[in-house]
């Protein structure tokens, strides 16, 4: 059997009965934080450019988070994925150097709209999406994710296939079919980070997970040697000898991804590359106290895998910022915090701002060796005008593994700034009791009434 004949059916065997309660709970905690960032990022340029390019949101009956409008399958797709990413603050997994769950649930939810599906096998449907783009993961990076592919669209096209195959109750060979697919749809570069072509990869991904789902329903073929042919996936995008395809079906579930290392939330709404330096900042400020003032140059050491798209001392836009580790150094220096509003124009052209960036040098770390813990490896020297040092090493941010999770309080205040955008505080609470008891939901649509706003 080829990989893509193993792979889907692993997909297919998958059930609800299967999975442990960690996974559910944790299933539920993502999901509720990409619904928020999208609720957030609905009204964001890049939607509201995609919304208007002739072809890109065309009408029908789907739900599209946080607007108004109706749109078929493919656009709700391709909408609900740019707005979950359109802030960059939606969740991220170690082995797959992005984001599993904006491509996964941006397709989910309008097909199982349409489908009358139940919240339970959306759950399941979502959890096997992320087993198979994670597991991928770990074939090809981290040697993919420093050839510079995105591997929030490369790989989560996968994941969004194998969610959307579950969804439709496709068959093995079916499934299979759609894994393969994706093999030629596949796509996403991070020389375009910082504009919104990063935000539609996403879309682009969540939008052709759906679509080669359907085409294999539907009869369409595709080789189903698609990832080892000599001119397949794996040599294609890593090249001969810089992966490891047998890591992908290895301890298959055995622990599920989504239970360990577990689930990644991001607490800052700006590069994930840059998380460290901001906790590090902050952790520093709130040990021993000092002024700003008094800051004569802060040296900043990153992994060279994350700071080859983080370095950024000229800012060209706010979604620029978000990508620039000496601003939001800078930024967390002033305020102690970074939010939305770290990210207007005003906050990243003023002047404290830009004369603190100037002080920040930056370094790729010594040890260059790929490693599994997400290549976060980050050191940060404050340096004062009378002479002493503050000094922080941080493996990875705070809430990256399950060993230390993001607290509870802090999931819910991330989703409540991020529902106050699109809707009322009590539709958003109804939203958050909703999806926290999404396995007793009979109808998918209930959540995406409210998702759009209505009461």
């Amino acid at each position: 059997m080829t990989l893509s004949q193993q792979l889907a059916a692993r997909i297919v065997a998958l059930s609800y009965e299967d999975l442990p309660t960690t996974a559910i709970d944790n299933a539920k905690t993502v999901i509720l934080d990409t619904l928020g960032c999208a609720l957030a990022g609905a009204g964001e340029p890049v939607v509201d450019t995609l919304m208007a390019t002739p072809g890109m949101a065309i009408s029908g009956e789907c739900s599209v988070l946080g607007r108004c409008e109706r749109l078929d399958l493919l656009s709700a797709a391709l909408i609900n994925g740019c707005a979950a990413h359109a802030l960059d603050f939606d969740d991220v997994n170690t082995a797959m150097g992005g984001h599993p769950s904006a491509p996964l649930l941006a397709g989910l939810l309008p097909l199982a709209e349409e489908l009358d599906s139940s919240g339970a096998e959306l759950l399941t449907s979502f959890i096997a999406g992320f087993e198979t783009e994670a597991r991928l993961a770990r074939a090809v990076n981290f040697y993919h994710y420093d050839l510079g592919w995105h591997p929030t669209a490369t790989l989560g096209v996968f994941g969004a296939a194998a969610a959307c195959a579950k969804l439709l109750q496709l068959n093995a060979s079916q499934a299979a079919t759609a894994l393969s697919l994706c093999v030629s749809l596949a796509s996403g570069v991070k020389a375009n980070f910082g504009t919104m072509a990063k935000p539609f990869h996403v879309g682009h991904a969540a939008r052709h997970g759906v679509m080669a789902a359907l085409m294999a329903r539907q009869g369409f073929s595709a080789s189903l040697d698609a990832f080892e042919h000599r001119q397949g996936f794996f040599n294609v995008f890593n090249g001969e000898g810089n992966y490891q395809a047998d890591r992908v079906l290895e301890d298959w579930a055995a622990p599920l991804d989504i239970v360990m290392p577990g689930i990644g939330i991001k607490l800052y709404p700006c590069c994930d590359s840059t998380h460290a330096s901001i906790d590090a900042v902050r952790l520093l400020q709130g040990e021993q106290a000092f002024d700003v003032a008094d800051v004569e140059r802060v040296v900043v050491t990153i992994h060279p895998l994350r700071l080859t798209h983080v370095d950024r001392p000229v800012l060209r836009s706010a979604t620029d910022a978000k990508f620039s580790v000496q601003y939001c150094i800078a930024r967390t220096l002033l305020e102690g915090k970074i939010d939305f509003d770290s990210f207007t124009q005003h906050a990243y052209e003023h002047e404290a701002a830009t004369s603190l960036m100037a002080k920040v040098e930056t370094r790729p770390h010594a040890h260059k060796a790929p490693t599994p813990e997400g290549n976060y490896l980050t050191e940060l020297c404050i340096l004062l005008r009378d002479g002493t040092q503050r000094f922080k090493r941080l493996d990875r941010p705070l809430g990256r593994h399950a060993e230390q999770p993001a607290p509870t309080a802090m999931i819910r205040a991330k989703f409540d700034r991020c529902a106050a955008y699109a809707v009322s505080p009590e539709t958003g609470n109804r939203l958050h009791d909703t999806v926290m008891g999404l396995e007793t939901l009979v109808r998918v649509s209930e959540l995406t009434a409210l998702m759009r706003g209505d009461e």
